[in-house]
């Protein structure tokens, strides 16, 4: 009889924890840093407004999961389950930019949008790599890639186009490290893109 008992209470609590509730999964969002230091130029480079078009990405770089991979030049690309952006990469970098052309002064007027009626130029973008590389299951760097392309909508021709790939040392083993990392590679490509709009003569009126 002790034995049926033991049996019944060991039924019991098996039961028990198969109906248990799952426990609810940990998301996380994250967010990029704030803006860093960006030259102000003595005048704008553009005459007209900076208007940057809704940025665009590649594959699942345009999803909120944050990527990784095991090595920097790895075909294989992974997403954790609840490490999530707070909103997708195309939106935060487009914003980003638009505040880093603003205070470096690369028009009199940067925005996201403008009347259809008023002649401006377009900055297009897109995004091709936006991960952490880990190394030993550690983050060792992270990197960020871009295609920007400059237009006059004047003529519509390219005034500036660059393809920029920039890798960022991560100080730290927290998903927060290798976020201000990446948050630095975006502003080193903002610094770069304005650089080599500095080299060029003065577009057409």
């Amino acid at each position: 009889m002790p034995n049926l008992r033991r049996y019944a209470i060991l039924g019991a609590l098996a039961l028990a924890a198969c109906s248990a509730p799952e426990s609810i999964p940990d998301f996380r969002y994250y967010r990029l840093g704030p803006a860093g230091d960006v030259e102000r130029l003595p005048t704008p480079l553009l005459d007209r407004p900076l208007v940057l078009d809704i940025f665009r990405a590649d594959g699942v770089h345009g999803e909120r999961p944050i990527l990784y991979s095991n090595d920097a030049d790895s075909l294989k690309i992974s997403q954790y389950h609840y490490q999530l952006w707070n909103d997708p990469p195309p939106a935060m970098i487009q914003r980003r930019l638009v505040e880093l052309f603003e205070r470096a002064g690369v028009s009199a007027y940067v925005t996201e949008r403008l009347g259809l009626r008023e002649r401006a130029f377009r900055l297009q973008g897109s995004i091709y790599r936006f991960e952490r590389i880990l190394v030993d299951g550690s983050p060792s760097e992270v990197v960020v890639g871009m295609r920007l392309r400059l237009l006059a909508e004047i003529d519509g021709k390219p005034y500036l186009a660059r393809d920029e790939l920039v890798r960022m040392p991560v100080k730290g083993n927290r998903v927060e490290d290798s976020a201000i990392a990446l948050s630095a590679g975006v502003d080193e490509i903002a610094r770069r893109f304005i650089a080599q709009l500095q080299k060029l003569p003065k577009p057409a009126q």
